[in-house]
């Protein structure tokens, strides 16, 4: 337990996937975190519709429209990456405590120019764009972040808190009562991502 007048440690957790998030922020301790809010994040401007796809639309137009597209593209979800989490940190802050980091969770470690196939190398590709994009609008904000594969989120909460991975999912399952269904996979493992910077 937090001691009295003392605000309480708060991670934030995100699932991230191809121009969107899952997020869910969590309150420490480590010993018994608890979710306060889950939402979905948008990281692509729809008034740049190459920005959802970066890497398919430089595959997709011709060479001439994709060098100039593609950069403002890719500005475009920096931009909306750090907006996002400057809206989010906001909402936290406004009295429920100070954030400790954030965890972002990615599919995938694959390096995409080792695919040959050019579609699943821009699928790649934009797997590490988004994860990178809210990465970089962290240290903008000078909030500490990892960045850790989805496969390995239960394994490494299991490492640093001292139990089981299958206790681990479990007990993330259970967090979700809170906040109601739909608790879904993508909110588990990024409950299960902020429960691991609460462990830190």
């Amino acid at each position: 337990m937090a001691s009295k007048g003392k605000s309480p440690r708060i991670a934030i957790g995100f699932r991230v996937k191809t121009g969107r998030a899952t997020a869910v922020v969590m309150a420490g301790p480590a010993s018994a975190p608890r979710v306060l809010s889950r939402k979905s994040v948008q990281l692509f401007d729809p008034t740049i519709p190459e920005s959802h796809q970066p890497f398919h639309a430089e595959i997709e137009l011709p060479p001439a429209d994709s060098a100039r597209v593609v950069p403002i593209a890719l500005r475009a979800v920096e931009r909306v990456a750090l907006e996002a989490l400057r809206e989010l940190v906001a909402e936290v802050q406004s009295g429920l405590g100070s954030i400790v980091g954030i965890a972002l969770v990615a599919g995938s470690a694959t390096d995409p120019e080792s695919i040959r196939n050019p579609h699943m190398r821009a699928h790649a590709r934009e797997g590490q764009l988004f994860p990178q994009a809210l990465a970089m609008a962290a240290k903008t904000m000078h909030i500490p972040a990892m960045t850790i594969v989805e496969s390995e989120v239960f394994t490494i909460a299991a490492a640093r808190l001292g139990k089981s991975s299958d206790a681990i999912k479990v007990a993330v399952t259970e967090l979700g009562r809170d906040v109601g269904k739909p608790w879904s996979a993508e909110e588990k493992a990024a409950a299960a991502a902020a429960w691991i910077v609460l462990a830190d």
